[in-house]
């Protein structure tokens, strides 16, 4: 039996969300996951993508708004940076004017670390049964499980300082469309061996439904 497990799983190691599948006699089921250029790969960076760009309501409850200290501390000088008067729809965690488009900005380091392929501290790597996916950058997991702060000076004026604490902006939620895409690329799989003679197994219950229907249809 061939098999696999996505199991996405907190700092506490508490299974958050979790499909699993098997199939008999399938052979080497790491040629499914691929690599960072395969199709599962590109699924997740796309996910990515979707996700920046709806600031998390694609895989989930959307992250919360600039807190009111954010507003008052970080965003001016986000602005100033960046050149601009607001900050528009999908920019949270983004580092460009333009983050309704895909395209990394030439300093954005944590949008391009989970949504491009090719960028250095993308991480996706299969080993034997495990694959492993997100990123290097060291604050990801600051602003996935809400934790540290960032602390300024309250003004040019005055020499005391503001500590900002980071909201909770989950990055690696695995998010319908991503769960959907797997699904898709086992059925496609399963289809293939089926066609083979190969038994067929699947455990994910809601996976069984509707790789049943679509072989009814």
């Amino acid at each position: 039996m061939a098999a696999f497990t996505i199991t996405m799983r907190d700092s506490c190691g508490q299974i958050i969300e979790s499909l699993e599948a098997a199939m008999r006699n399938a052979g080497d089921w790491s040629k499914f996951w691929e690599d960072r250029n395969g199709r599962i790969s590109q699924i997740w960076a796309k996910s990515r993508q979707d996700m920046f760009a709806t600031e998390g309501a694609s895989t989930g409850p959307a992250w919360p708004k600039y807190t009111r200290q954010e507003q008052r501390y970080w965003l001016p000088i986000k602005r100033w940076s960046l050149g601009v008067k607001t900050i528009q729809t999908g920019g949270i965690l983004r580092w460009t004017k333009s983050p309704r488009n895909a395209a990394a900005a030439p300093h954005e380091r944590l949008y391009p670390s989970l949504c491009s392929i090719t960028h250095p501290e993308y991480i996706y790597q299969v080993n034997g049964t495990r694959t492993t996916l997100g990123t290097a950058v060291p604050y990801a997991a600051n602003h996935n499980l809400g934790r540290g702060v960032y602390t300024r000076r309250t003004s040019r004026k005055k020499s005391g300082t503001v500590s900002i604490p980071t909201p909770r902006r989950p990055l690696v939620r695995f998010g319908d469309a991503f769960l959907d895409g797997v699904r898709d690329e086992l059925k496609l799989t399963a289809a293939a061996s089926d066609a083979k003679g190969k038994k067929i197994g699947i455990t994910d219950a809601d996976l069984a439904t509707r790789f049943a229907l679509a072989r009814e249809n």
